[in-house]
């Protein structure tokens, strides 16, 4: 009855004390009973946690993979996401562009254009093989109005007063001779209604129609002559600026232009969008356009025929022609080749890994040679996988192109709790108290060592995970989820799969076994008898921290190092910038690549096209506010120019009509009477397409009430967020302050892009303030001792800090690919900071004192290797990433290495310096004293069966 006391009563603060330790002895208890359980029946545990990751695996069935961009990489309540929902829903049709620019020393001259016309004319020829689709299936077609042009004056007399009911005398006092105004209604109608529809095709070749005998007699002063004459398409008819289809020019002193380096061909396709399916066209990187499949296979046709005349043009050569293209599919496809045409680097950086952790947790000998092992460590990773990708499928999460790197993630901290178990049984086999234990106690001593030490790092990876959930961006938003599950499961799999693979794995050691072909039995086998104090890595280590690093000069060093680190970091955190271009998904040598750098040459002055619409909207009345908002427009310093339907309108009326309603409202009825005539004019029938009405549009009758209205207009080119987010911003906000009674709003395709790079700085800001606030309180709660908590988030603070500040210096920004980068960066600096910490908490001291130096020398003795083992395997992994071309991968290996790097130095340098200096006492302090005490009234005959870390 000696050892039982008189309790004396503890003061508040020493209660506060005790909480670290009674939690860790919770923690430790609970992990020992555990490791008991699956030691006891292995194969039970392992069965049980099959059939669960089989039981997860039904979630298969309602698998989603999103593809649809707007659900991917636009923030769900942004006003993009509701204005192109409601243009596809409520404008029906789109046009979409594909290219070719044709460059070279003089592209006016009459050998260039022969090629040209040739190329275009095999373009057009150009059809799909399954099923044959044609240009003309898919092209946009407009109304061929030359035989209107062609009618003579004579048909003034033609008069038909019930035509719109107009004044004869407005038809016949104007000079300027309109067929839609001064033609009558039976003359005009009939003809109009009449016209075939032609491709809509903006070409010079359109000039001489097409024709290459014509085009090659043409002389280089008639070709200058036509080009700076002509100003109606001879084809179609319709008003043509055939000068905007030329790069690189030169004027003589006239302004007459005389030769120009490049010229461009736009080919015009017709979109419906209610036959887009995006989950049937989409592609696994989420990059896919809107477009029908019958366009897609058009515009295969049209790649391939272009690429034939790219190689014929360079074989024959001759006045330094080249041909550049793209297609409206040509991004999604590079792109999404891009992004996976590295799978095999990813693969053989699998098998390289799978190498290593044979190496790392093996001996070199037959017996200690983990085979199996090893890959049930990885194998568990896998499950994990299966696992998680199942329960979030059975929930209706959407799987998204950038989960494909959850796997590596899941590899860098599986191994790493793999190799955290194997050095917790050297540590406990190096004791020689525990090597005459059972082998389930050793075991379960094993897990109770490390279970405690890898729940800290997962659990707080989890919950960091959760929190990230709460971003904006949809697919960061899935694959937070996704990882959070994944990293829980891969946890849970390493503590039961993985600990009763171990525990058979040990058993076939002591028995002798062969690691390969276990019936073989090595009868002349010794296994090692000190354990881990004779490995290699353990003297290093000894030796490095002994005599270098914990040494006075040592700390002086480190801490030098690492202020002068984070000055860096710091500096560069500061010039970091938000941007992301969608280009840099194109790998240099890409013909759109090459496509989109050419055009930037040539026409530097070309920017992103952008829309303001009108719906639900009074026109007639608010006409004057319209106008005063078009020239607010234009006026804006960040757009090039405005086709502006309501001025080419109001100086129609003005003209014919004698109103001037750019400043005096009329009527409804003459409203819509002036707008038909305007749109079946010769100078207005290009802006049908910019209008959505009631009713149909009819020539012979008033337009119907005006559904939806738009205008067309141009950014400059853009070189930074810095110019193209003010431009959007202030884009949006002149329609807004229009005060137009209706739904008004600004729309381009571009703005998908820069809505994200607008907010992807502050989301990154936020995750990581969220990662750190989850990684304080985590720890917090799990090892519940204030300052090891402090310096843990003080080391992940400095690792995310270099690594965003060295970001800058390589050369990347903020963007999506990085965010999510960043939001892994702190699941594995955590780990890194985590293990160590723990294992100097946990480290004992025999005499009660503090022993900071011996302690902090045992822990990183201990898991020092483990957690350098751990950063290497994941290295390993994407070391083959380096040679990627794809953005996405250069990307996340620069980062991952960055993580890696700096979160080792803060890790295994920073922190071991400040621990052995002013770290907090050990734990199991009170538990070493009460064990002594029992081992003296028990005696050394009961000492076998006492567990270390049993209070």
């Amino acid at each position: 009855m000696e050892i039982e006391q008189i309790p004396q009563k503890r003061s508040i603060r020493e209660h506060l004390q005790l909480i670290p330790e009674r939690i860790s002895q919770i923690v430790e208890h609970f992990f020992y009973q555990l490791g008991l359980k699956i030691t006891r029946h292995p194969e039970r545990w392992i069965i049980a946690s099959l059939i669960a990751v089989a039981c997860c695996t039904i979630g298969f069935y309602r698998f989603r993979q999103e593809k649809n961009p707007l659900k991917l990489w636009v923030p769900p309540d942004s006003d993009f996401i509701r204005d192109t929902e409601w243009l596809m829903s409520q404008f029906g049709e789109a046009q979409r562009q594909e290219t070719i620019i044709l460059t070279g020393d003089d592209v006016l001259t009459p050998d260039a254009l022969y090629e040209l016309n040739e190329i275009t004319t095999r373009i057009i020829g150009a059809q799909s093989s399954h099923p044959q689709i044609a240009w003309t299936d898919v092209c946009f077609k407009v109304p061929v109005v030359t035989k209107v042009r062609s009618r003579e004056r004579r048909d003034i007399n033609e008069l038909d007063n019930d035509f719109f009911d107009e004044e004869p005398g407005a038809r016949l006092n104007k000079s300027a001779f309109e067929p839609s105004v001064h033609a009558s209604s039976k003359t005009y109608c009939s003809i109009f209604n009449s016209l075939q529809k032609g491709c809509l095709l903006f070409s010079i070749l359109d000039i001489w129609e097409f024709d290459s005998k014509l085009i090659k007699s043409q002389s280089k002063e008639n070709i200058i002559k036509k080009l700076n004459m002509t100003q109606v398409s001879p084809t179609l008819g319709h008003p043509m600026n055939y000068t905007e289809l030329l790069g690189g020019i030169t004027r003589d002193e006239t302004g007459r232009i005389i030769s120009a380096r490049a010229v461009k061909t736009e080919f015009v396709t017709h979109v419906n969008f209610s036959k887009v399916n995006l989950d049937k066209i989409g592609n696994d990187a989420g990059t896919t356009d809107w477009a029908t499949i019958e366009v897609l296979e058009w515009e295969s046709a049209y790649l391939n025929q272009v690429e034939k005349s790219k190689n014929r043009l360079e074989q024959i050569g001759g006045n330094n022609l080249q041909l550049w293209y793209e297609a409206g599919r040509s991004f999604a496809d590079i792109s999404s080749a891009t992004m996976f045409q590295d799978v095999d680097k990813l693969s053989i950086g699998i098998i390289l890994m799978f190498l290593y952790v044979q190496l790392v947790l093996s001996n070199y000998n037959w017996v200690e040679w983990r085979f199996f092992l090893s890959s049930i460590a990885l194998l568990c990773i896998g499950a994990a996988f299966l696992a998680a990708v199942g329960v979030c499928s059975l929930f209706g999460v959407p799987y998204g192109p950038v989960h494909n790197s959850l796997p590596f993630m899941l590899m860098g901290l599986g191994v790493d709790d793999a190799f955290v178990m194997a050095a917790s049984w050297e540590q406990v086999i190096s004791e020689k108290i525990n090597r005459n234990k059972p082998l389930q106690e050793r075991v379960a001593l094993m897990l109770s060592h490390a279970g405690s030490a890898i729940s800290i790092t997962s659990l707080t990876d989890v919950v960091a995970f959760i929190i990230g959930t709460s971003t904006i961006l949809p697919c960061l938003q899935s694959f937070c989820i996704y990882a959070a599950v994944g990293v829980l499961v891969t946890f849970l799999l390493q503590v039961t799969i993985f600990v009763a693979c171990f525990m058979m794995d040990v058993k076939r050691i002591e028995g002798k076994r062969n690691g390969a072909i276990p019936c073989i039995v090595h009868s002349n086998y010794q296994s090692k008898e000190f354990g881990s104090k004779h490995s290699i890595s353990w003297n290093f280590i000894d030796r490095v921290y002994s005599k270098v690093i914990l040494t006075r000069p040592g700390k002086v060093i480190v801490l030098v190092i690492t202020i002068v680190l984070a000055s860096f970091g710091g500096l560069g955190t500061y010039q970091l910038e938000q941007w992301f271009d969608p280009m840099w998904f194109l790998p240099e040598g890409s013909h759109l690549s090459d496509f989109i750098q050419v055009h930037s040459k040539e026409f530097p002055q070309r920017g992103q096209p952008a829309y303001f619409f009108l719906s639900e909207v009074d026109i007639p009345n608010n006409f004057p506010k319209i106008l005063h908002l078009v020239e607010d427009l234009r006026n804006l310093t960040y757009i090039a120019n405005v086709k502006s339907w309501p001025h080419d309108f109001a100086e129609f009326v003005d003209i014919y009509y004698g109103k001037d309603i750019k400043k005096t409202v009329v009527e409804s009825k003459d409203f819509y009477f002036y707008l038909s005539k305007f749109l079946f004019s010769q100078k207005g029938g290009k802006y049908q397409s910019n209008f959505r009405f009631e009713g149909n549009l009819t020539c012979g009758e008033s337009a119907p009430e005006i559904f939806i209205a738009s205008v067309d207009f141009t950014f400059f080119k853009f070189s930074s967020p810095k110019e193209w987010i003010p431009a959007m911003d202030e884009s949006k906000r002149i329609v807004a302050s229009a005060k137009i009674d209706g739904f008004t709003f600004v729309w381009s395709k571009m703005f998908a892009s820069w809505v994200t790079d607008k907010v992807i700085a502050q989301e990154v800001t936020r995750n990581i303030l969220l990662a750190l606030v989850c990684v304080m309180g985590m720890t917090t709660l799990l090892i519940a001792e204030p300052q090891t908590c402090f310096w843990i988030l003080l080391c992940v603070l400095l690792t995310l800090l270099d690594v965003c500040g060295f970001m800058f210096y390589w050369g990347l920004t903020i963007d999506i690919v990085s965010c999510i980068g960043l939001e892994l960066a702190v699941g594995l600096s955590v780990d890194y900071a985590a293990h160590v910490a723990h294992a100097f908490l946990i480290a004992k001291s025999h005499d009660g004192k503090l022993n900071r130096r011996s302690r902090i020398l045992t822990a990183v003795r201990h898991i020092g290797a483990a957690v350098t083992y751990g950063a290497g395997s994941t290295l390993l992994a994407l070391s083959l990433l380096v040679f990627s071309r794809a953005y996405v991968f250069q990307s996340f290996f620069k980062i991952f290495l960055l993580v890696i790097i700096f979160g080792l130095w803060h890790g295994l340098l920073l922190l071991p310096v400040v621990l052995s200096t002013i770290g907090p006492r050990s734990l199991h302090r009170e538990i070493e004293i009460q064990e002594r005490e029992l081992q003296t009234i028990k005696g050394p005959a009961e000492e076998e069966s006492v567990p270390l870390n049993k209070s």
